[in-house]
């Protein structure tokens, strides 16, 4: 009796601390988020209240495993290059779209940040240089599709390869 009531402690505790780090998750990416912010005012890179706006897709970044200061970087080069409003919004959002699709947050910043360099060495601004940023990630998306399909494609061929072996190995041992 002793045992099956430790036991059941022993998982009781278990699920607790499960879900303890997710929770310490969220409540250090809502400290990341609030620093972020602060510090984007503090340098005039954004007014005050306007963060707000990409605040959620930001902070599921860095609860994927974003770097504030990465973030921080993309954010003034997209500021710095006239993005602003519901260019920088949908812009912010693509970005959280790649990571969501399981884009190494820090790759899916330097696609932001590259297109937008490139963007502005081709002289757009603002809608046309947020344009060209959703472009470059829809490019991505497209490319990281393209490559799971040939990985599943590639592990259909070795399962058929490995079920022909299989039954020649059979249809030898019964001669």
């Amino acid at each position: 009796m002793k045992k099956v009531m430790v036991i059941c402690l022993l998982v009781a505790f278990a699920g607790i601390s499960i879900t303890m780090p997710a929770s310490a998750r969220q409540k250090d990416s809502n400290a990341i988020t609030d620093e972020l912010n602060s510090e984007l005012e503090k340098n005039k890179v954004f007014l005050p209240g306007e963060f707000k706006d990409v605040k959620a897709s930001l902070k599921n970044m860095i609860e994927k495993g974003a770097d504030k200061d990465d973030l921080k970087n993309v954010l003034t080069d997209l500021k710095d290059k006239g993005v602003k409003g519901e260019d920088l919004k949908n812009s912010v959002d693509s970005m959280n779209d790649l990571v969501n699709q399981g884009e190494d947050p820090k790759e899916a910043g330097n696609i932001v940040s590259q297109a937008a360099h490139q963007a502005q060495a081709a002289g757009l601004k603002g809608k046309d240089l947020a344009a060209k940023v959703h472009e470059a990630i829809k490019q991505r998306k497209a490319k990281r599709e393209q490559l799971k399909k040939e990985k599943k494609a590639q592990k259909m061929e070795e399962k058929k390869i490995k079920e022909t072996k299989k039954e020649k190995g059979k249809a030898k041992g019964k001669k």
